[in-house]
């Protein structure tokens, strides 16, 4: 049986496990449910290389109360590199999904310093609201 569940939760091809207990939107909304800040949280810090890391984005509003997002209105997951070539090193990065999601999973095949943001838009017109977190791949 712990079996059957563990397997369930890797899934099919073993490289995207679930992180359990991580739940991106709270329950229910406060009266203040405007988003005025979201964070990019992910369990760990550092991967090694091939490795892949779940992050999670998340929206407070101004009173720093965790609000409920609708993951439509994530308009981009993308990455960069530092101290490396981006053009040497983007066929070795993936990021999916990279819209419409408030998870994406990040895979490097090279070590580096690397830095995932989110970007978030309330409505059309409206500026983009992002936040990042740095990944170190060795």
């Amino acid at each position: 049986m712990i079996f059957i569940f563990i397997t369930m939760s890797i899934g099919c091809n073993g490289n995207n496990p679930i992180i359990p207990g991580i739940d991106p939107n709270p329950i229910v909304n406060p009266d203040n449910s405007t988003v005025s800040k979201i964070e990019v949280t992910t369990s760990s810090s550092t991967i090694n290389v091939n490795q892949s890391q779940q992050l999670v984005v998340r929206g407070y509003n101004s009173d720093d109360e965790w609000v409920i997002i609708d993951k439509s209105k994530i308009k981009l997951w993308d990455w960069s590199v530092i101290g490396q070539c981006y053009d040497c090193v983007v066929d070795f990065v993936n990021l999916s999904p990279q819209s419409g999601s408030l998870t994406t999973t990040f895979t490097s095949g090279v070590t580096g310093t690397f830095y995932v943001v989110a970007y978030y838009q309330e409505n059309a017109g409206d500026e983009y609201i992002t936040d990042y977190t740095e990944i170190q791949s060795s």
